[in-house]
């Protein structure tokens, strides 16, 4: 992948990672339909209010992953086994940002699940205590007792967290969160409480008196979020995508299993472990080749998206949707690229649109366009 600038901002923690992914993902699912997948990695790291923290090492680590139609949400274990470059033997993946930042972590996990990555996000801890105060705390059932110390850590560390329901202001959320002893399978215990207090985060989110904190969600997201996402798309980003979408992402844990090897404890994910994944989640599978179209062209709100999703329902992928140049058109239509006569005439029957049309010149962009008239939207 390209040089990717230096940044001077402050690197995240898990729950802002959790809710930045899931509302850029959200924005992703809304804006874009495409043949191919977009691939955020969204990450944190150890260090808090540290001059090291470009240096440290990744706390956690996920990878959306989206084709504007079947999201993903991976989480990747920080002791996940991998090739890092510049290394002689595999090391753990978190290791990858402390050697070179977000591009050698970028690197290492493109390399590791054989995918490209577009765009990353990394978030400060310090997101954490914000979020969570501003939103009131978070009222979650803690699994076990929780209670450590470490006063060598950055900053120092100490966890008291009694077992049971609880409501978390600000740094105990981060405590919970940052928690990583005790659980019975280890590091995926701590997912699973993390992805556990995610889903009573996001009952806050989702409630209609989010709108009166968005200003100061806002604020948060800029102070604490280091991402090359462009800045239009982050623009567009919102809470009312967010709460239309978030339901359609699925959410799962990169399988395999702990292991010991020369007396250092590993997550070891098996090649054909990533293949299954990869083609499951991670391949935008069509019946049709073609790059298809789907256009309002009878003026009705919402009928090039209702149209689109039949498609889809279908297995039939959908490039992109919009507005046709006329909104009167009484007999819908397909118009297609010499070569793909075969396939629109499987989407006439699909949609039940009789009306063909080999284009004379070029369909730029597309192979396929379907414009959607009153007939079809007429009781």
């Amino acid at each position: 992948m390209g040089k990717r600038a230096k940044r001077r901002k402050r690197p995240m923690g898990f729950i802002l990672v959790i809710v930045i992914a899931l509302a850029v993902g959200a924005f992703f699912i809304n804006s874009s339909r495409s043949s191919h997948r977009t691939n955020i990695l969204v990450f944190g790291v150890d260090a808090l209010e540290s001059q090291k923290s470009q240096a440290t090492r990744a706390d956690t680590i996920m990878l959306f992953s989206t084709d504007g139609k079947n999201p993903v949400l991976i989480s990747i274990p920080r002791d996940t086994r991998v090739n890092i470059s510049g290394r002689r033997s595999p090391e753990k993946i978190n290791h990858a940002h402390a050697y070179g930042g977000a591009e050698l972590l970028v690197n290492t996990v493109e390399e590791f699940l054989d995918i490209p990555i577009h765009y990353y996000a990394r978030i400060n801890y310090k997101a954490v205590e914000e979020l969570v105060e501003a939103l009131g705390g978070i009222t979650v059932d803690v699994p076990i007792d929780m209670k450590y110390s470490d006063p060598y850590d950055d900053p120092p560390l100490y966890i008291d967290i009694k077992k049971g329901p609880q409501t978390l202001k600000g740094k105990d959320a981060l405590h919970f969160l940052r928690f990583r002893s005790g659980y019975a399978n280890q590091d995926l215990g701590r997912i699973e409480a993390q992805q556990r207090f995610v889903h009573a985060l996001m009952d806050k989110v989702m409630s209609p008196m989010i709108i009166f904190k968005v200003p100061t969600l806002t604020k948060t997201f800029y102070n604490n979020v280091d991402t090359d996402i462009p800045k239009a798309k982050i623009f567009s980003l919102g809470v009312q995508s967010l709460r239309a979408k978030i339901d359609e992402i699925t959410k799962l844990t990169l399988p395999g299993t702990p292991a010991m090897v020369n007396g250092t404890s590993y997550y070891i994910v098996k090649e054909q472990d990533i293949l299954t994944i990869k083609e499951n989640y991670l391949t935008t599978q069509s019946k049709l080749d073609s790059v298809i179209e789907v256009l309002n062209g009878c003026g009705v709100s919402g009928v090039a998206a209702t149209f689109a999703k039949k498609l889809e329902d279908e297995k039939i992928s959908v490039a992109s949707i919009g507005n046709y140049d006329a909104n009167d058109v009484v007999e819908s239509f397909i118009i297609y690229r010499i070569g793909h006569k075969k396939e629109a005439k499987k989407l006439s029957k699909t949609l039940g649109i009789k009306k063909l049309i080999e284009a004379e010149k070029e369909i730029e962009t597309v192979d396929i366009r379907i414009i959607i008239g009153k007939d079809l939207t007429t009781n």
